[in-house]
């Protein structure tokens, strides 16, 4: 097991990776609670439901800890909405959890992302924690304190910083996850060495097969939680470096979106890493060639790489409500080479333009 440490000050904390048990994953949490009041619990249904580890976990927690009670969230990004984050909180009133209470959330990253919103709002604001069941949630969603919703307008609009207490991820629950959803998360992974670790880049290309074996996802999930660490301790509520992270995401988010959320985040990062890959070298601040290595690597990793099938003015116009938005211009992510990244202010409507051009 890897133990890697956020420090924030007061309120630094740890994410356990590896392949845990119940017992372990229970007395991590347990440890970083102190004494609650009470754990909600809320979990993925569709997590609840096909995951042998989920009722062990529930077990080993109320063996430790008060008033232990779960709650199913809707599957996926469905638990993604404000009509969600009501139900939960109702559920928590009705349920009699103070101020004492920590939540524990349970699934990928639209559960930690809804369990984070919701500490972060409940009663102004409770403590939580995170057991990450996907890739993607366990390198990107629930390190960093980043908690949200959707609404109509666009992803991720409604949210709020909020760090939780302590991370557990238990890469044992990553055995009852699909191919697909294996290639999102590794589309994090790629980012990760994109923006700030050349040599994990560099070990992804050089793998043989579609996804990394058990031997070396621990590594490589580790590396990429330690790029996120990094930028995030140096700045947390994202008025600097921490947008780098974005990289990717401006294009990704719109065309995520725009499918109705039938692709998956991390295949929608995927195809937002090229378009800012083929702009960043129509424009000389990417190496050429870094867009076509990246597509073999994401083509072999099983993620979509058919950008220019993705572009339409739906798309670009759903750019227009992009959280890094400043005016009429959006601070856009540019990969030089990889291990290093660039902000960049661009308006709008060039960037529309310029997009669709270089795609």
């Amino acid at each position: 097991m890897t133990i890697l440490s956020v420090p924030l000050g007061d309120r630094s904390y740890d994410v356990h990776i590896g392949t845990l048990t119940a017992e372990e994953t229970a007395e991590r949490l347990a440890e970083a609670m102190g004494n609650p009041s009470g754990v909600a619990v809320l979990v993925d249904e569709h997590v609840a439901e096909v995951s042998p580890r989920v009722a062990p976990l529930l077990a080993a927690l109320a063996a430790r800890l008060p008033c232990v009670r779960m709650f199913r969230l809707p599957r996926g990004e469905s638990a993604k909405n404000l009509a969600a984050v009501e139900r939960t909180c109702q559920w928590l009133a009705e349920s009699g959890y103070d101020r004492g209470s920590v939540i524990v959330g349970v699934g990928g990253g639209a559960a930690t992302d809804h369990a984070g919103f919701v500490a972060a709002i409940y009663l102004r604001g409770i403590a939580f924690a995170l057991c990450p069941t996907t890739l993607l949630a366990a390198v990107d969603a629930s390190v960093g304190g980043k908690t949200g919703v959707d609404i109509p307008a666009g992803k991720n609009l409604v949210g709020a910083f909020h760090q939780p207490c302590v991370v557990a991820a238990d890469l044992g629950f990553l055995g009852t996850l699909p191919g697909r959803a294996i290639a999102a998360g590794m589309a994090e992974v790629v980012k990760a060495g994109l923006v700030a670790d050349a040599e994990l880049f560099a070990s992804l290309e050089a793998i043989l097969g579609p996804a990394l074996g058990p031997e070396r996802l621990p590594a490589a999930v580790a590396r990429a939680v330690r790029v996120k660490i990094d930028v995030v301790s140096e700045d947390e509520r994202e008025r600097g470096r921490r947008a780098i992270l974005n990289f990717g995401h401006t294009f990704g988010h719109a065309v995520e979106a725009a499918s109705g959320y039938e692709l998956l985040h991390g295949e929608a990062v995927s195809l937002g890493m090229l378009a800012a890959l083929a702009l960043g070298e129509a424009r000389g601040v990417t190496v050429p060639g870094l867009a076509a290595r990246t597509r073999g690597l994401l083509a072999k990793l099983g993620l979509p790489v058919d950008v220019k099938a993705r572009v339409s003015p739906a798309v670009l116009d759903r750019m227009e409500v992009d959280k890094k938005r400043r005016s009429d211009k959006v601070r856009f992510v540019f990969v030089p080479r990889p291990g290093e990244a660039v902000l960049h202010d661009i308006p709008l409507a060039e960037l529309k333009q310029e997009l669709q051009s270089a795609i």
